[in-house]
């Protein structure tokens, strides 16, 4: 038993006994880790916290410096300051002014640039800078430029102002601009930029509407090519001189350049050919068809042309091409019309298709002539016309016309051109010479107004003033309706043009001296209505020039000279809709002997000229 309990307690004194070498190697371990240790005290952990949040923000500040000089280069342009980036070029902008009627622009001009500051106030088109305008040297070094707009009762005030001094101004009648204007646009922006010194620079391009003037609030919205009146400012070079625009257009790859001719006068338009196909769409000056306002595919003035053989089973009848089968569509009748610039088709050229391939060379090098082939596909008796029509940049209103064969054409015994969609003009008298006038020379004194009624006796202008009569009866009286033939010898001689010394001048007349004041009857089919200024249509046709011409003509062969006829109507074209104030010209047809050496001229001009 005691045995026992010996050996217990010496098991429990060896667990609880540490060895010497054990122990040692603790104590080396303690002193290690005093040495390595750092003890901070408060004091230490205080300024180590100063320390820290001092060279924060410096930290975070230089991280942000790339993004703050690129958001200072972007936002400086923009402040009311001009920021010259370049001391070689033009550098200018755009300041928001804070009064009504003042346009402001701040500039840096280079040493010896030799600029002008121009303006304008007529001329503005789309194809060059205007070509008549005031100019000022633009001086060098910073400045600013002022453009001060004054409307009042006494009309329209422009200032033009560098810093303070005045240096240009003009004033202009009320009548001047119809109203104010109605598109602004610019080539500078409200930020600094630098330009070239070399090529213009547009400031200001602002473009005034017209009123119409024979309606009290409408307008006229003139036709994208045409020249404008507004306020046009801009930078040049001195040395560069403005190209006149172009007085004669052909087709553009822009759509909205859909006709060929006269830039600001008659012309041609190419159509999809789907409501009436087989006429030459002609396009009026808008001067002289004001309130008819411009519709693509819509026809203001069709010109049919009608071949006539000399043999066959129906001598002597023309073929009408809007009655022919179309070979593009042949469910639908109408002769597809194909423009080129020559008079020989292309190799390879399917007269089906409508690809026309109008340039530059049908206008001559002097930019003062044009001409344009219009071709036909064959007749159906084998009949193949093309006709020249002519421009003559001096006679901006007319439109000339030449008939040709076609290589392996029928021969052709005359050619006729009869005119469509006319009787909303409301032509209803023709001017000739009076019936005492028996001399070569004729006068305007000598001339007299013929109406309708004397052509057409058995018209009872009665019966047909009445709009809301009986539509049905008036659209059968218009077959009764004979064409009338009018004497050339009736007709006055007038110089026509450069190239032509005499020839015979046919005028229709209107005898509505203000058709915006008409009313048009229920269910007129739109465009239709006319609230136009009056207007004339005229024809130009060859004269013999001379004695020794007309005896030459005497010993050759009877030829069948031009004939002219007209023929009345009482509705509205293409309608059954009677025509307002009763019957008027509806058509007129020219019979053209073939081969045809002189082209005949129709013109359409307003009664009193209209200034745009």
């Amino acid at each position: 038993m005691n045995q026992r309990n010996k050996n217990l307690a010496d098991s429990e004194s060896n667990e609880n006994r540490v060895p010497n070498r054990e122990l040692k190697h603790g104590h080396a371990k303690a002193a290690k880790r005093s040495r390595l240790s750092i003890q901070f005290g408060l004091m230490e952990l205080l300024l180590l916290t100063v320390v820290a949040a001092a060279w924060l923000p410096v930290v975070i500040a230089k991280q942000q410096i790339a993004k703050f000089k690129l958001d200072i280069q972007t936002l400086q342009p923009l402040t009311t300051n001009l920021i010259v980036m370049d001391e070689q070029k033009l550098n200018i902008r755009a300041v928001q002014s804070i009064l009504p009627g003042i346009t402001s622009w701040k500039y840096y001009g280079p040493l010896n640039a030799d600029l002008e500051l121009r303006f304008a106030s007529e001329g503005i088109n789309n194809f060059s800078l205007p070509t008549d305008y005031k100019a000022v040297p633009l001086p060098e070094g910073r400045h600013t430029i002022h453009l001060s707009e004054v409307n009042d009762t006494e009309g329209y005030h422009r200032e033009l102002y560098i810093d303070k001094e005045k240096v240009l101004e003009q004033h202009l009648p009320l009548d001047a601009f119809a109203r104010h204007s109605s598109s602004i646009s610019t080539d500078v922006s409200e930020q600094s930029k630098e330009y070239p010194i070399t090529e213009p620079l547009k400031l200001l391009d602002e473009r005034s509407t017209n009123r119409h003037p024979l309606q009290a609030y409408g307008q006229i919205d003139l036709p994208i090519h045409h020249d404008k009146k507004g306020n046009f400012l801009w930078i040049s070079p001195r040395t560069v001189v403005p190209k006149p625009a172009p007085k004669l257009i052909v087709y553009k790859s822009d759509s909205r350049l859909a006709t060929i001719g006269h830039r600001q006068g008659i012309r041609v338009r190419r159509t999809s050919e789907t409501k009436t196909a087989g006429l030459i769409n002609i396009q009026p000056s808008i001067s002289s068809v004001l309130g008819d306002q411009d519709r693509r595919n819509w026809y203001r003035f069709g010109i049919s042309v009608r071949p006539i053989l000399a043999g066959g089973p129906n001598p002597g009848a023309p073929e009408i091409p809007e009655l022919q089968p179309n070979p593009a569509m042949p469910d639908r009748p109408g002769m597809p019309i194909t423009y080129r610039d020559t008079i020989t088709l292309p190799s390879g050229t399917d007269a089906r298709t409508r690809k026309e391939l109008v340039a530059e060379n049908t206008i001559n090098e002097a930019g003062d002539q044009m001409r344009l082939f219009a071709h036909y596909p064959p007749y159906a008796s084998g009949a193949q016309p093309i006709v020249e029509i002519l421009f003559d940049a001096a006679q901006p209103n007319r439109i000339g016309f030449l008939p040709h064969a076609a290589p392996g054409s029928t021969p052709l015994k005359a050619c006729q051109f009869v005119t469509q969609f006319d009787a909303r003009f409301f032509w209803r008298k023709i001017e000739m010479r009076s019936e005492e006038d028996t001399g070569a020379d004729v006068t305007l004194d000598s001339l007299a107004s013929v109406p309708l009624s004397r052509l057409y006796p058995q018209i009872d202008p009665a019966k047909f003033a009445d709009p809301n009569g009986s539509a049905e009866a008036n659209a059968s009286d218009l077959m009764l309706f004979p064409w009338q033939p009018i004497s050339l010898e009736s007709l006055p001689r007038f110089e026509a043009s450069n190239n032509i010394a005499e020839m015979f001048k046919m005028s229709l007349i209107t005898d509505v001296p203000d058709s915006s004041k008409l009313k048009f009857p229920a269910g007129l089919p739109d465009g239709l209505e006319y609230e136009g200024v009056p207007n004339r249509q005229v024809w130009w046709l060859p004269a013999v020039e001379d004695a020794a011409a007309e005896d030459a003509a005497k010993e050759a062969p009877a030829e069948t000279p031009i004939t002219v006829e007209v023929r009345a109507t009482s509705v509205f074209p293409t309608t059954k809709v009677p025509l307002v104030g009763g019957p008027a010209i509806g058509n007129v047809r020219i019979t053209v002997p073939m081969p045809a050496t002189e082209p005949i001229w129709l013109e359409i001009v307003a009664e009193q000229p209209i200034k745009l």
